[in-house]
């Protein structure tokens, strides 16, 4: 219905609601779309004022609006690579895939620096998400998220502090440096999910179940002015998660704007809850010519170097049944190469509710030493 061509290059097409590629799924071929969450998301922004953070808008809206009732759909960029795209896709899960995914790259490796909660079960989860631009090695990425997940194994007795048998439903959100797939080496918001574990069902931006129903903002896009910098300004965007009143109906809400949902149909076991709930980095190391590449994570800096350099998670709080937040202590990690990169609890902030998650780290040859 209208084409916007933004200044940094993206075309977005404002497409009819009702016409947006989700719905062209087959598992929602009788779906009746919900334009507004039956609960409003969780607040976050006035939680942190008095910290040195700036929440940009997204580039492409210095150019033009959508009109109502219809969503940006940012076009697929020409300089996408399909074939780079198909294997690295399978790395993008948040499960381990098999080397043989990128096989002809040599030993591929997904490097991981997060921690996470499993003191549910929860109704969701909110945060900041750190915007840093980094260079990432040809057909590799370099991403951040925040994860909730349920197992498919639903006979199991919930026990807080233990992780459950499986997390193969997942839906994620994050920024992504991701040039195969997005285009450039800019940090883009993405969304992700998955109901197998990432086996088979690999489903980012608009490919797959989620439903878009604001005109505000478009997947797979950047953010003006967002450059963050060590010891200097940092950039977010703030980011939710979080079941709706009634049916099992998971909602994405930017900067506290409902955006869209995933509709129960997506998740044939259905994914009613989370008991997981992740944040942190990741990165493809496609490992030419057998050894680990220098792309970095987070803003390249460990962990250990603290919230003003390091890449922070900030204000991490959990959903809880009400829809309320819910103070939640993800104390358990994942690190696999701890050489070059990691990840820090920095626990509860004195003076704003939420737990910070430092992660990252620069990569580079000697990781493997």
């Amino acid at each position: 219905m209208k084409t916007i061509e933004s200044e940094c290059g993206d075309i977005i097409d404002c497409v009819d609601i009702y016409k947006q590629p989700s719905l062209q799924n087959a598992l929602l071929r009788d779906h009746k779309t919900q334009l507004k969450p039956t609960k409003e998301p969780p607040k976050i922004l006035h939680k942190l004022k008095g910290r040195n953070y700036s929440f940009p808008e997204q580039t492409w809206r210095r150019s033009g609006s959508c009109p109502e009732g219809t969503i940006p759909i940012r076009r697929k960029p020409t300089s996408a690579d399909d074939e780079a795209a198909k294997r690295s896709l399978p790395f993008f899960s948040y499960a381990h895939p098999t080397d043989a995914a990128i096989k002809d790259e040599g030993k591929g490796k997904l490097e991981i620096a997060a921690a996470y909660g499993v003191y549910g079960p929860y109704h969701g989860a909110s945060a900041a998400l750190p915007i840093w631009k980094v260079q990432v090695e040809p057909n590799e990425f370099s991403k951040n998220y925040l994860l909730i997940a349920s197992p498919h194994n639903r006979i199991f007795p919930p026990i807080i502090g233990l992780d459950p048998p499986d997390i193969k439903n997942q839906i994620a959100v994050g920024m992504a440096v991701y040039p195969s797939v997005l285009g450039d080496d800019n940090p883009r918001l993405y969304i992700y999910a998955t109901n197998d574990g990432g086996e088979k069902s690999h489903c980012i931006n608009h490919e797959c179940g989620f439903i878009q129903t604001n005109n505000q903002f478009a997947l797979g896009t950047m953010f003006r002015d967002s450059d963050s910098r060590v010891g200097g300004d940092l950039y977010f965007v703030t980011v939710a998660l979080y079941r709706a009143t009634g049916p099992a109906v998971w909602w994405l809400s930017i900067n506290e704007v409902p955006i869209g949902y995933f509709d129960p149909n997506m998740f044939p076991v259905p994914f009613i809850e989370s008991f997981h709930n992740e944040m942190g980095g990741r990165v493809l190391d496609t490992r030419p010519g057998g050894r680990h590449t220098l792309t970095p994570m987070g803003s390249g800096m460990y962990a250990s170097a603290g919230a003003n350099n390091a890449a922070t998670i900030a204000y991490y709080l959990a959903v809880n049944k009400n829809g309320g937040d819910q103070v939640d202590d993800p104390v358990n990690t994942i690190v696999t190469t701890a050489k070059c990169y990691d990840v820090k609890n920095l626990g509860p902030d004195r003076d704003h509710p939420g737990t910070d998650v430092a992660y990252g780290g620069p990569g580079g040859y000697y990781c493997d030493q």
